[in-house]
């Protein structure tokens, strides 16, 4: 039980931080797009605000999806799940959130692999090692990963009617 209890402590922390984390890179990217355009109009435009902006987007993308799957937001087809006595859409649900599991894992793995293979790569613009960019991909799937595991412990829990408050 204090396993389950942790694992939702973990998942709802790393929520409210993913929430401010997105908060903060937004903006970020309002600022810069803002002196972009005052730059633009009264000076020379800034050649590095397109890809941060960019960049900006990439990672609260990832940290926004895991904040939606955290909160059951992502689109689904639910006329089969929505037909199912509540025991069967229960373990419905568990397979859903084991097979999110396996993907989010795959795109820890194949992520990690990808941001070891950026070298020395960097940005155009702002000359940014370009890992940092891809590292986004393996924190992200890693923060999906700990939600469906929330998720599917708290199923697991609810079939066998131990839930906790």
């Amino acid at each position: 039980m204090s396993f389950v209890r942790g694992i939702h402590k973990f998942s709802d922390i790393l929520d409210k931080l993913a929430e401010f984390i997105i908060v903060i890179l937004l903006g970020a990217m309002v600022i810069i797009t803002g002196a972009q355009i005052v730059c633009r109009i009264f000076f020379t435009a800034l050649a590095w605000s397109q890809e941060a902006t960019r960049y900006l987007l990439i990672w609260s993308t990832f940290f926004g999806a895991g904040c939606v799957y955290k909160n059951g937001g992502h689109i689904s087809i639910s006329v089969l799940q929505d037909s199912l006595p509540a025991k069967a859409k229960e373990i419905l649900l568990i397979a859903i959130h084991i097979l999110c599991m396996i993907l989010f894992a795959l795109i820890v793995f194949h992520g990690i692999q990808y941001f070891g293979k950026q070298g020395s790569q960097l940005s155009a613009a702002m000359r940014l090692p370009m890992r940092y960019v891809y590292l986004c991909i393996p924190i992200g799937g890693g923060v999906m990963f700990f939600h469906a595991l929330d998720a599917v412990l708290g199923s697991v829990m609810r079939l066998l009617g131990k839930e906790e408050a």
